[in-house]
């Protein structure tokens, strides 16, 4: 029997972090692997990890919970047979309700044993009407074994209070309830067990197929799909093409505010651009923006999730990330 651990939390709650820092603190010998799902169909994450040296397997255009569910099952089958890890993260998308995936790995026949679910909250955003108002960000709650504030580092300690109060609301109480920074989690937590299974609403996005995406551009090329909670877009930019950093980071402070090409502004945005210094990976919240360095060498990619309503103006988004390209450099 396999354990698994779902990781799950609300969009930038720091959930790819924290998954890296636990797989570069593996035990020697040990092989896990990850299953990654992204809402959007041009995948980050997935690339980033297994650019890593990580066995990855990723499920992009939909949240697992309900259009690629079906998908999920596959993937984690065929991660069994081909990996033969010793352990299995999972890493749904933060619009995800988690609770149809632990249904999942409760079936019988899958081989695996399914341990202590970890949501990650941001608690800044404790309080934000927009992130609130969501029922995934309620469910991701009720269904966590073990609570963790991430970001205590950059976090109030009004905000801290704030979520300790949340916390200890909570019922049936939790396994544990954390404060980290930068993701790092007990690598303990990922053998406590799961509690009881706790009742969901029904939940279900009507999504469209996700397109295919082509081995490599010779233009910008965008793959938009949306739904009544998000709307989404990823563009691939092909593999001569060098951003300016500088301008790079004025377009992601334009578009992370409301703005007339995103009016309700950027919930998640994700990125991994070559720069003339390098590549740079890219997470952007309303609260911040963060670059790192990354090792991936394909093309430039960047996945923005913005509410649905109203529709954002993704023909303007486009031309913002060609403003921000250096001229002339292939």
């Amino acid at each position: 029997m396999i354990p698994v651990t779902v990781i799950t939390g609300f969009l930038g709650s720091g959930k790819t972090t924290a998954i890296l820092d636990l797989l570069a603190r593996r035990p020697v010998g040990e092989r896990w692997a990850v299953l990654v799902n992204e809402f959007g169909a041009v995948g980050i994450d997935g690339p980033t990890m297994a650019n890593e040296g990580f066995a990855v397997r990723e499920i992009a255009g939909g949240c697992v919970c309900c259009s690629a569910g079906p998908q999920l099952r596959v993937g984690l089958v065929r991660l069994i047979r081909e990996v033969q890890p010793d352990r299995i993260l999972i890493e749904p998308t933060g619009l995800a309700h988690p609770a149809s995936i632990l249904d999942m790995l409760r079936s019988p026949g899958l081989g695996v044993d399914p341990k202590a679910t970890i949501t990650l909250v941001d608690p800044r955003r404790i309080g934000d009407p927009r992130v609130e108002a969501s029922d995934t960000w309620r469910d991701q709650w009720a269904v966590a074994d073990v609570l963790v504030a991430n970001f205590g580092d950059v976090a109030s300690e009004t905000s801290l209070q704030t979520f300790r109060a949340a916390a200890k609301a909570q019922w049936p109480p939790k396994k544990v309830v954390a404060e980290v920074s930068q993701g790092k989690l007990d690598l303990a937590w990922l053998d406590l067990d799961s509690g009881p299974p706790t009742l969901q609403r029904a939940h279900f996005h009507a999504e469209p197929e996700p397109p295919t995406l082509p081995e490599s551009v010779d233009r910008p090329t965008s793959f938009p799909l949306a739904n009544a909670e998000a709307a989404t877009c990823g563009w691939l930019f092909p593999v001569g093409d060098v951003f300016d950093r500088d301008r790079l980071q004025q377009v992601l402070q334009q578009l992370v505010r409301p703005n007339p090409a995103l009016p309700g502004g950027v919930v998640r945005l994700k990125g991994i651009f070559r720069v003339a210094e390098g590549w740079q990976r890219v997470d952007a919240t309303p609260e911040r923006i963060q670059f790192q360095s990354s090792s991936w060498r394909g093309d430039s990619r960047v996945e923005v999730i913005a509410p649905a309503n109203p529709l954002p103006n993704w023909d303007q988004v486009e031309h913002r990330w060609i403003e921000a390209q250096r001229r002339g450099s292939k």
